[in-house]
C-alpha cells in the first residue's frame, strides 16, 4: 500500500475513533485557585506564584473574499500581506480549511484538513467575479465546476499504479487527496516533499514556526493581478485534462521563475460509503540553483531576525599561559 494510502485510511480511522470515543474526565480543583478562610490574614505572597500566560490569536480568512464550493475549486485571490510568509502567497487551500494535524515522515511533509464550517457560496456569484478578469474566465471556470463532480468518467486505479507512480516522483511535488460523496468534493490531506520547500526557499523551521503563528499554509506561486489569468486557467486546465503547463513561481526572497508543472490523477473506489478518493499529484521541474541551501539558511536568519555571533580574532590568545594570572600582593 502506498504512503498516501495509507495516511488517507490512518486520517479517516483516527477522525472516526475521536469522534466516537468517550472521553471522562473527573472534576478537580482548578490549579490557580488559592482558598483564603473568610476573616482571615491573607497571605497575598502565594498570588506572586501565579504565571501568566500569553496566547497569540491565529489569524482568519475573511469572509468576503472567500469562495466555497462543491467542487472544492479554490481560486487564489491576494489578502492581507502581512500573513505571508516573505514574498511567498498564502495557499487557497488556507481560505476554507483548517489544519488539525501535521507530520513528517521520511522526505514528505503532511498536512491533514478539516473543512471551515462556512455556507456555499452560488456557482453565479463566482462566475460573475471572474468574469469581471476576463469574460472567458466564468464560463471555463463553470466547466471545471461540473467536470469534477462528474462520476460517469472516473476511471478507477489499482493501488500498485499509484505505489509505482509515487514511488517514480524524483521531483518536487504536491498531492491533493480529496473524497468526492454524495455530489461534493472535500480535501482530507496535502503533502508536500522537502524539494518544495527548498523551491519557496524555506525549511522546516521556517515552516514550522509560520504554521504555528498563522494556521496558514505557504504557496509557491505569485497570485498579482497580471499573473491571475494565466494562474487559474493552468489551474482549469492542467488539474482537469492532466496536460503538462509551464507556470511562474515565486520564492521567500520575491525571485519569479519558471516552473514546469505535470499533473497527474487517480482514483479508488470504495464500495461501503459509495464514494472516490482521489490523489492529485503535481510534480514541479525547476533549476534548483534558483535557491541554494546556504541562501536558504539566510532567509532563516532573516525570517527569525537572528543575528551572526561575530567572534574577534584578534581577543582570542592561544598562549595558554596568558589565560590565568595574578597578582602579588
Amino acid at each position: 500500500m502506498t504512503n498516501f494510502l495509507k495516511n488517507q485510511k490512518f486520517f479517516q480511522e483516527d477522525k472516526t475513533f475521536s469522534l466516537s470515543k468517550s472521553i471522562k474526565k473527573e472534576k478537580r480543583r482548578n490549579q490557580y485557585t488559592i482558598e483564603f478562610k473568610f476573616g482571615s490574614n491573607i497571605d497575598v505572597s502565594k498570588l506572586k506564584q501565579i504565571i501568566q500566560v500569553n496566547q497569540q490569536i491565529p489569524a482568519y480568512i475573511p469572509i468576503d473574499i472567500t469562495f466555497r464550493l462543491e467542487s472544492d475549486i479554490l481560486i487564489p485571490f491576494q489578502w492581507d500581506a502581512s500573513l505571508q510568509l516573505g514574498a511567498l502567497a498564502i495557499d487557497p487551500i488556507s481560505y476554507n480549511y483548517r489544519i488539525v494535524k501535521y507530520d513528517k515522515q521520511q522526505n514528505n511533509y503532511i498536512f491533514y484538513f478539516e473543512p471551515i464550517d462556512r455556507p456555499f457560496t452560488p456557482l453565479q456569484v463566482v462566475k460573475n467575479t471572474l468574469e469581471k478578469y476576463h469574460p472567458s474566465l466564468g464560463e471555463q471556470f463553470e466547466l471545471f465546476h461540473y467536470k469534477l463532480l462528474c462520476k460517469d468518467q472516473i476511471t478507477v486505479a489499482t493501488e500498485q499504479e499509484i505505489q509505482e507512480y509515487e514511488n517514480s516522483i524524483k521531483n518536487s511535488f504536491a498531492v491533493y487527496i480529496q473524497k468526492k460523496q454524495k455530489g461534493r468534493i472535500t480535501t482530507l490531506i496535502k503533502s508536500i516533499n522537502c524539494q518544495y520547500l527548498q523551491l519557496m526557499g524555506i525549511n522546516e523551521e521556517i515552516l514550522q514556526d509560520y504554521l504555528n503563528q498563522t494556521g496558514l499554509l505557504p504557496w509557491c506561486f505569485s497570485n498579482d493581478n497580471q499573473q491571475f489569468m494565466s494562474l487559474i486557467r493552468g489551474m482549469f486546465q492542467g488539474a482537469c485534462q492532466q496536460v503538462n503547463s509551464s507556470m511562474q513561481a515565486i520564492n521567500f526572497n520575491g525571485q519569479k521563475f519558471e516552473v514546469k508543472i505535470t499533473p497527474k490523477i487517480f482514483h479508488t473506489y470504495n464500495q461501503e460509503d459509495d464514494s472516490y478518493i482521489q490523489f492529485m499529484f503535481f510534480q514541479q521541474e525547476y533549476n534548483y540553483q534558483i535557491m541554494s541551501q546556504n541562501q536558504i539558511a539566510q532567509n532563516m536568519s532573516e525570517y527569525f531576525n537572528l543575528k551572526p555571533k561575530i567572534i574577534k580574532q584578534d581577543m582570542i590568545e592561544d598562549d595558554i599561559s596568558k589565560r590565568c594570572k595574578y597578582r602579588k600582593i
